[in-house]
């Protein structure tokens, strides 16, 4: 059976076993900019510093009761350390850079470890204090009539009317659906989620930019603060009451925008994206490539995927080029299960030749094997294994027609059914004793297709390893020999075993979950930067910070200096000199000073990058559009939920720091 979809993902989310490098690279950009925080206050409180008649005043940094003064002492030890640990780096670096004998492998080895180290000891100087007055001297009471007091507020400034216009969406949605049937669902989803979000951002953008500014231009501020209320309080406060409106706002067009989307679906749509498939993804190499990493590059723009190549008549035998998926694991269940085992795959077929028919795809072989079995053994296997099958069958046969002599009717009828059933024996045999499958199809281009393995073959097939180095399953998949070569291009999500299907309305609310987590950056991001800077000023710094994040991947290639053409200025200088992007500059001073200047601004793109959000990872239309389960650990919460709150807690001890030492009235 076709059908059309396919779910791409240009970066893999995040995983138990990524998590301890992600939490290692926060400590260090976390620990940075908190070591860089904890310089400048110190040095503004010497800069401050009065001499009078007992000799210099005491550098209170640390407004903390008698029975925590002990911990001043021990935040005292942390900065002592974090500076020495970055002055030991920085004494590393230097001789790396000068060419030391063995300063760059000491670099090399122990510049992870100590970033890491003195980023937590930065880290907890700044955060202690955070901690120590929220255990301390907040009130949750307090922050829960604060938040009441917001939801009230935007309320009567009547914000929930920009809900009711997502009225407009419904009429006017069908103006922007594709005719294809197939695409219904995923025309709608589109059309919903890209509606939603701008809707809901630009009103979290509002929200937090204006109401502490507000406040403080109304001095209504003042009213508050001078009560027995925390500074921060107020910010707490304000973020949960928003924070709640956004999401009760969120979720009740989201119930109706599912009505809207699940309405009179057509069979087409249904077979497509009306799904939540539960996808299993093997890691993929390659076998008889030059790279195993990845296969052959046929210029085309979008690198995504990689082709195998096909052999032709006149090559001979040996020629193979394999796309291989390893699944470490599969699913306990499924050895459990009676029914077929589903795979699907959705490949793009690149031609090299028309091919002898009109629409006709590429004749491929996919090979299901145990996790032991290599590409340069598996036509032995393979051969064997056909041997042994061809074997068996032809002594059967011969039994087969002896046993026919002389019978008639029913009997005829009976020795051919047993006849038939040995063969599947033998064949079933044969798979178990070699652990290999075999099944051809013919692949269509940007197409999904499905393939079913036996419950009884697959069981047969994956088996547990002692050897963790080995899959439990292996999947190969080659182009067949044709008169003319044909390449298939191939990615990891491209094949994938079907587990499970859950129900499609529990995915879409999924989906909203993410665009929530994009919400709550955004309002985080405003009230922040309200709790110093204007409304206005507040609100553009928090649109600069969102579209610089919608371009990070593209940042990121800068950082690396991975952009054809080079950086900034090679990029205009070969534009005003007319020299290709494939063209290599000469090693001239002008051309070595415009690398440097390049280099530069590379370095001081990968330094801010780690500032911005990273606001596509919640993204996740694509996965209801196309009909593919959102897993509710590896997406939600590892690729989500944990990266909003990493983000949004360097914001939060910031926007801390910066309400308490405003100038405004005290607590009393």
């Amino acid at each position: 059976m076709i059908q059309f979809a396919s779910l791409v993902l240009e970066r893999e989310p995040t995983q138990w076993s990524t998590l301890p490098a992600a939490a290692a690279t926060w400590l260090q950009n976390g620990g940075v900019a908190a070591a860089l925080a904890v310089a400048l206050v110190l040095l503004a409180r010497a800069i401050r510093a009065r001499v009078s008649a007992k000799g210099v005043e005491a550098q209170i940094i640390w407004n903390l009761s008698g029975r925590l003064k002990s911990l001043a002492i021990v935040l005292q030890g942390c900065i002592i350390a974090s500076a020495v640990g970055y002055g030991v780096l920085l004494l590393i670096w230097l001789g790396a850079l000068f060419n030391v004998r063995g300063m760059g492998s000491v670099l090399a080895r122990a510049s992870d470890w100590i970033l890491s180290i003195s980023g937590f000891l930065a880290l907890t100087v700044v955060i202690a204090p955070v901690l120590v007055d929220v255990a301390t001297r907040f009130r949750w009471g307090r922050i829960w009539a604060i938040a009441r007091l917001s939801w009230k507020e935007a309320i009567r400034g009547r914000v929930i009317w920009v809900f009711g216009s997502m009225a407009l969406i419904f009429l006017f949605a069908d103006w922007f659906v594709t005719a294809k049937a197939e695409n219904q669902i995923r025309s709608y989803v589109q059309v919903v989620y890209w509606s939603m979000a701008p809707l809901f951002l630009i009103t979290a953008g509002l929200l937090g930019s204006f109401s502490i500014p507000t406040d403080v231009l109304n001095n209504s501020i003042h009213t508050i603060v001078t009560k027995p209320v925390e500074k921060f309080e107020i910010v707490l406060g304000r973020f949960l009451g928003y924070a709640g409106l956004l999401t009760v706002g969120l979720f009740a067009i989201s119930g109706l925008s599912l009505i809207y989307v699940i309405r009179g679906v057509n069979e087409e749509a249904k077979r497509e994206s009306y799904r939540a498939r539960v996808a299993e993804y093997g890691k993929l190499h390659f076998a008889g490539t030059k790279d195993a990493a990845k296969a052959q590059n046929v210029g085309r723009e979008w690198g995504y995927r990689t082709y195998i190549t096909g052999p032709t008549t006149k090559q001979g035998a040996d020629f193979r080029q394999y796309a291989i998926w390893d699944f470490a694991s599969v699913p306990s269940d499924l050895a459990k299960r009676d029914t077929p085992i589903l795979f699907e795959f959705s490949f793009d077929i690149y031609r090299l030749s028309k091919g002898t028919e009109e629409g006709k795809g590429v004749v491929c072989t996919f090979t299901f094997a145990d996790g032991s079995i290599s590409a340069g053994s598996l036509p032995d296997v393979v051969g064997k294994m056909q041997q042994k099958i061809d074997a068996e069958a032809g002594v059967a046969e011969r039994i087969h027609k002896a046993a026919m002599a002389g019978k008639f009717g029913q009997e005829l009828v009976d020795l051919d059914k047993k006849y038939k059933d040995e063969l599947i024996k033998i064949k079933q045999d044969a798979i178990k004793e070699f652990r290999i499958y075999q099944f051809t199809d013919d692949v269509s281009d940007q197409h999904t297709q499905e393939i079913t393995v036996p419950a009884s073959v697959f069981t047969s097939l994956v088996r547990t390893h002692e050897d963790a180095k080995i899959p439990a399953l292996r999947v190969f998949v080659n182009a067949n020999k044709a008169d003319q070569a044909q390449m298939v291009g191939v990615a990891r999500q491209d094949f994938y075993l079907v587990a499970a299907e859950m129900p499609f309305w529990q995915n879409f609310l999924k989906g909203v979950v993410g665009m929530w987590c994009t919400h709550m950056l955004v309002l985080g991001i405003a009230i922040a930067c309200s709790t110093y800077l204007s409304s206005i000023i507040s609100l553009l710094n928090t649109m600069f910070l969102f579209l610089a994040g919608l371009f990070g991947d593209y940042l990121n290639e800068i950082a690396e200096r991975r952009i054809d053409g080079g950086g900034p200025l090679e990029s205009s200088w070969r534009i005003s000199t007319r020299i290709g992007f494939a063209e290599r500059l000469s090693d001239s001073p002008t051309h070595n000073v415009i690398g440097a200047l390049d280099g530069v601004f590379s370095w001081w793109i990968g330094r801010i990058i780690h500032l911005l959000p990273d606001v596509n990872r919640h993204d996740l239309h694509q996965y209801v559009a196309n009909g593919f389960d959102i897993s509710w650990i590896d997406v939600l919460f590892l690729d989500n939920a944990l990266p909003l709150a990493g983000y949004m807690l360097p914001w939060a001890v910031l926007a801390y720091y910066l309400m308490k030492y405003r100038e405004i009235a005290n607590p009393q």
